[in-house]
């Protein structure tokens, strides 16, 4: 397939492709639905053609967002051409599918940084001043909260720290919103291909998903190091420490889901337990992630799976 000319196909996706980035500028409302859907196209070139013509096709569209209010089109369409091809190499090689979500999240990763210096750098907009201002908005209105109810002014400035430490963590934000958005593209993409192709593409059950144990020695690292760690996030190391301890926990508790999903598939029984863990966390996210976490962290330093599977 790959060696064959230029199809109609070819010039469909293109199409496509330049629909979905006019319908996203013209109705930015359609936002939220067509990040998910720009990359198709772009996955769908790169798993049915050669690198000569996909490279082709993405020089096209590029080159068409610089003529369509480039201020917004050529960022996206960036985001979409980079994790569009990581994903659409990934399928054509024939990787497992959870490969395919993890160079997706790369993908989506590397196009946001991107979209993040493109809007300092080049637009002159600081993204983190406007984080910033909203916050204090929102505490100075609590704040007002706080002193009709009130509560004393050290429990409001714990608050206030707590809140402007969460702006420290938006590469840990970045890494999740990322994930989202590559499973879900993901997704969608299967669901054309089977549907268009014929093909037989498929997540495999959640329960068999397994990180590689490298995952759970950097958890332990990261917490090591963090009891030597101030938690103010006031220098450059320890911003980075912390993110890592966070993503790494967020990753645990997914092995940790995964086990519940394992442990309701092998004693064959319904998918309430599952269901219940995830509104759990859902709804008492501290306590959730926490407890989830510790079940990944046993599941997977213990092989629980395999002497359950025995």
């Amino acid at each position: 397939m790959n060696q064959q000319p230029v199809r109609k196909d070819f010039f469909i996706y293109i199409g496509v492709f330049l629909l979905l980035l006019l319908v996203t500028i013209l109705i930015p409302v359609l936002q939220i639905v067509t990040i998910f859907l720009l990359p198709i196209p772009v996955i769908l070139l790169m798993k049915n053609y050669a690198i000569k013509w996909t490279i082709l096709g993405l020089l096209l569209l590029l080159t068409f967002s610089l003529f369509v209010v480039p201020v917004f089109s050529f960022p996206i369409t960036m985001l979409a051409l980079i994790s569009g091809a990581m994903m659409g190499w990934s399928i054509k090689e024939d990787q497992h599918p959870y490969e395919t979500w993890s160079k997706g999240t790369a993908g989506f990763v590397l196009g946001l940084v991107l979209i993040y210096a493109y809007i300092e750098v080049v637009l002159q907009f600081s993204i983190m001043n406007s984080l910033e201002n909203t916050m204090d908005e929102s505490l100075q209105m609590t704040e007002d909260l706080f002193q009709a109810v009130g509560m004393g002014q050290q429990d409001f400035d714990l608050i206030r720290e707590q809140m402007m430490n969460m702006l420290q963590l938006m590469p840990v934000i970045l890494v999740v919103a990322s994930m989202a958005f590559a499973i879900l593209t993901q997704w969608i993409c299967y669901k054309v291909m089977n549907k268009v192709e014929q093909g037989s593409y498929y997540f495999p059950p959640f329960h068999s998903f397994n990180l590689p144990k490298i995952i759970l020695w950097i958890y332990f690292l990261m917490l090591l190091v963090s009891f030597f760690v101030e938690e103010d996030f006031s220098t450059l190391s320890s911003v980075i420490i912390w993110n890592v301890y966070h993503l790494a926990g967020i990753l645990m508790a997914l092995q940790g889901l995964a086990f519940v999903f394992f442990y309701t598939h092998v004693k064959k029984q319904s998918l309430a337990l599952p269901v219940i863990s995830i509104l759990f966390v859902i709804f008492f996210p501290f306590l959730g992630l926490y407890l989830i976490r510790i079940l990944g962290i046993i599941d997977l330093g213990f092989e629980m799976r395999k002497r359950m599977a025995k």
